[in-house]
């Protein structure tokens, strides 16, 4: 008989009451509104017949409440792991959108268009945050071979690791979409390695029709 693919189903959390209020969130938490709870359940019942071995999330709160949202009443352990975190905004962290535009122009345009200057004192860069999440990835696609497992974390922590899997650098994640709020991705291994399915589906039209 063919062993199970070692399959990781990452997912991004649910709606959050900063994701509404335009807040930055980094390392600090704010809780899923109930869009994000239904987001949440919603991922579940996708996820309902497939036998799922453990699961894993960053430590932040909405991270937690949303891996908790999808494993619902199954036996299903639940562990944080840190390089699951969301990056790190260090002085932005909490503020209006709109606010930190004003008071660190130069980083929030980084943040959106040249991603690989984001350098502000305090926050993680986004190189740093790649390098933690693909290493949180590979340790738990090698303590689960053979098995399906959970893996929640945030939109610039998976974005990172989708341009790894899409072999896009940093500076070209502009062509990779921002996963939505409870979305699920899909990482499989195919010859030992793990590979993204449907990685069309991650990128914009423009780019994904070369």
């Amino acid at each position: 008989m063919t062993p199970a693919p070692t399959t990781l189903f990452l997912v991004r959390h649910g709606q959050t009451t900063w994701n509404v209020e335009r807040r930055l969130q980094g390392h600090l938490n704010s809780p899923l509104t109930e869009t994000g709870r239904k987001q949440a359940r919603a991922a579940g019942d996708i996820l309902a017949g497939t036998p799922i071995a453990a699961a894993f999330s960053s430590p932040s709160g909405r991270a937690v409440e949303t891996a908790n949202g999808i494993i619902g009443d199954r036996d299903i352990s639940l562990t944080h792991h840190e390089g699951l975190r969301e990056i790190g905004l260090g002085p932005m962290e909490g503020m209006p959108l709109a606010e930190a535009e004003k008071i660190h122009p130069k980083a929030c345009r980084d943040f959106w268009e040249a991603p690989q200057d984001f350098d502000l004192p305090g926050a993680e860069r986004y190189s740093q945050v790649q390098t933690r999440v693909l290493a949180a990835i590979d340790e738990l696609f090698r303590a689960h071979q053979g098995q399906a497992i959970l893996l929640v974390s945030h939109a610039i922590a998976i974005k990172t690791a989708l341009a790894h899997f899409l072999d896009k650098a940093i500076w070209e994640l502009g062509d990779i979409r921002l996963p939505e709020n409870g979305r699920i991705l899909t990482l499989q291994a195919t010859d030992g390695h793990l590979a993204l399915k449907d990685p069309e589906a991650c990128l914009f039209q423009a780019e994904a029709s070369h």
